[in-house]
């Protein structure tokens, strides 16, 4: 799952409630799989939308 421009993010903690949102996309061999942490140690999801 590479990342791509203009997805967000956000931490699985809503008394946290960090997003970010891509601003340089993944090169397109990327080959990572895994979601963002958050700075409390949650994983964070992609905001669908």
């Amino acid at each position: 799952m590479a990342f791509k421009q203009g997805e967000v993010y956000r931490c699985t903690d809503d008394s946290c409630g960090c997003e970010l949102t891509v601003t340089k996309p993944a090169p397109s061999d990327c080959q990572g799989t895994s979601n963002p942490t958050c700075c409390c140690d949650k994983t964070m999801e992609k905001v669908e939308g």
